[in-house]
């Protein structure tokens, strides 16, 4: 068994490297942790979901949610960082904010959790829409890019190609969910001419950026929220706002009138 952790800045290398010795050594097995599969003969992907979270809409009780895996997580960095901290009535609604609207993502409940040492959870929750600028005091002996939430999307951000940084950022303005059509019409996808990467929109899920369901028999895309408050600041740093947003008007009148 020979693993590879964090294949996806050396896609190609480690690609033809576990192709040669999958090929010339037998019985050899590779596991393989990447943002992004190795595209393979024989390869079997394996996807690892966010933590479930609980229901933001349903209050529940301290009881209930310890059942979720990202509250226990929150609650056990909670107590590090505030030994003082105690799931109750009185935080538990905060505390199921918090796990709900960070979509489960270990690396930001843990960054939620430790501006407890400053900040009282029901802070933290109503401080959620400039997460950004909240989720910046992570593990000092970690990676740096996994210091802040920034930079931790910084790092997949920055590994894509033009095209596929163009679409993710245009797909900010989707509320919720958009049809494959819907998507490559607002973000242009369908117009690039790109001989190594044609269907940008597929890349994108490939690489973890962008999330595929199947509703009705038909693909729908969307963006976790933490991803889409990212795309959201790069759209309005490079001036596509206003552009990428009447192309969702465009695209979402002429379909309601054809309806």
């Amino acid at each position: 068994m020979i693993i590879l952790d964090n294949c996806e800045h050396l896609i190609e290398a480690c690609a033809l490297l576990v192709d040669a010795m999958v090929r010339s050594c037998a019985g050899v097995r590779v596991l393989a942790t990447s943002r992004e599969p190795l595209d393979l003969p024989g390869e079997l992907v394996w996807r690892v979901p966010s933590l479930p979270v609980p229901e933001s809409e349903r209050p529940l009780s301290p009881a209930q949610l310890h059942r979720f895996d990202s509250v226990r997580l929150f609650f056990d960095r909670a107590e590090l960082a505030s030994p003082e901290f105690a799931l109750t009535s009185s935080t538990a609604s905060s505390v199921q904010q918090i796990c709900a609207r960070l979509d489960g993502i270990p690396l930001a409940i843990e960054l939620a959790a430790a501006r407890l040492r400053t900040m009282t959870v029901q802070d933290i929750a109503q401080r959620l829409d400039d997460r950004m600028q909240l989720l910046i005091r992570g593990n000092r002996t970690a990676l740096v890019r996994q210091q802040t939430m920034r930079a931790e999307i910084d790092w997949s951000y920055d590994l894509l190609t033009e095209p596929e940084r163009t679409c993710l950022r245009h797909l900010a303005v989707f509320a919720s969910t958009g049809t494959s059509k819907a998507s490559s019409a607002v973000c242009g996808c369908q117009n690039v001419a790109d001989a190594n990467d044609a269907n940008v929109l597929a890349r994108l899920v490939d690489k973890s950026l962008v999330d595929e369901t199947v509703v009705a028999d038909e693909a729908r895309y969307r963006l976790l929220e933490t991803i889409r408050q990212y795309a959201m600041q790069k759209l309005v740093e490079t001036g596509e706002l206003i552009a990428a947003r009447n192309r969702h008007l465009t695209y979402y009148a002429a379909f309601g009138e054809r309806e």
